[in-house]
């Protein structure tokens, strides 16, 4: 089955949310983007699709993805 990845990092000063051609926003603090990411996530998982994100911390530390369904 298709997955979706989301993952939301750092791009200089501001946090976006980015996956596969994907590149959506300027957001101020992480939280903001990752509200919008899942957000954005629910779309796929309302149509059955798991989404798997990838969350960088303030510290730039990529962690494993959760699934979100």
């Amino acid at each position: 089955m298709t997955e979706v990845h989301y993952g939301v990092v750092r791009v200089g000063e501001t946090w976006a949310i980015i996956g596969d051609q994907l590149r959506v926003g300027a957001y101020a603090t992480r939280r903001q983007a990752e509200s919008a990411a899942r957000r954005l996530a629910e779309q796929a998982t309302g149509v059955g699709l798991p989404v798997r994100m990838h969350l960088q911390d303030d510290t730039g530390q990529l962690h494993q993805p959760t699934l979100l369904s």
